[in-house]
């Protein structure tokens, strides 16, 4: 008999567990007390001409927005010329950028993000402003990146001082994200630090830093990320599988884990 190796795994179940879900005019706070919001918008709101060109993103690239929230940063990308498809696990909020944004998105979508793009090369970028979930969910959602033409896209913007701790661990988890996946999957990455013409709520329009994480697929890390991703949503685990999720693990909370023995 072979020896018995145990594996960490994400625990899909764990991490597709309903959580709660934005509503217009509403946030949850620090303390996750439910309170009324002044602004209709993301924490800052690109207006810069430049904007595709600092992310890498060119006009006509089909980019799948995830956690779109209010669309602030999804919108300015199809204003510059992207075909984006808004997405956003909160119906009330997928209804409410419907409304508003009409036939500027190719599609609105009501999904985890954990779950989407499903087809390979149905994109070329998957894109996301501060989302949530860097310890749960997200770095699903960056493999699922891979299944992309070209990659994925992280960026929050920089808060100093006292500020800076409303970033939460994103800071520490959108490089892990993709420093993770890079080594798995034999990827570019690269993070930069740009200045973006932009406004946060009633402020004046001007330069603010911003921290920008992208991932670059190839064909290999396409195939090895589906191949990967079929088994973690089959439960079906060959030891290669288990190996390069294992590693992906480290990117992820303990509590969104479980283990997986295999024989060798």
């Amino acid at each position: 008999m072979g020896n018995m190796k145990t594996y960490k795994t994400p625990n899909m179940e764990k991490i597709l567990k309903p959580r709660w879900e934005h509503k217009p005019g509403f946030g949850m706070s620090e303390k996750f007390v439910l309170h009324h919001r002044p602004s209709f918008q993301q924490s800052t709101v690109p207006e810069d001409p430049n904007l595709l060109k600092e992310l890498g993103i060119k006009k006509g690239d089909e980019v799948l927005a995830i956690a779109s929230y209010y669309a602030s940063w999804a919108s300015a990308l199809a204003k510059l010329g992207a075909k984006v498809d808004y997405s956003d696990i909160s119906k009330s909020l997928v209804n409410w950028s419907r409304k508003k944004y009409g036939k500027l998105f190719q599609k609105y979508i009501c999904s985890n993000y954990e779950l989407i793009p499903k087809k390979l090369e149905e994109y070329d970028w998957t894109f996301t402003f501060e989302a949530c979930g860097g310890g749960s969910g997200l770095p699903i959602a960056y493999l699922r990146s891979l299944l992309n033409k070209k990659g994925g896209i992280l960026v929050y913007h920089l808060r100093y001082g006292k500020a800076k701790k409303k970033m939460g661990s994103k800071s520490k988890r959108y490089p892990l994200i993709v420093k993770t996946l890079s080594k798995i999957y034999g990827i570019k990455f690269k993070i930069k630090q740009i200045k973006i013409k932009s406004h946060r709520f009633e402020k004046p329009t001007t330069m603010i830093a911003h921290k920008v994480h992208i991932l670059k697929t190839n064909k290999k890390a396409r195939e090895l990320a589906q191949q990967d991703l079929n088994a973690l949503f089959s439960n079906k685990f060959s030891q290669e599988n288990l190996r390069r999720l294992d590693q992906l693990s480290k990117s992820i909370s303990e509590e969104y884990l479980k283990e997986k023995r295999i024989t060798n």
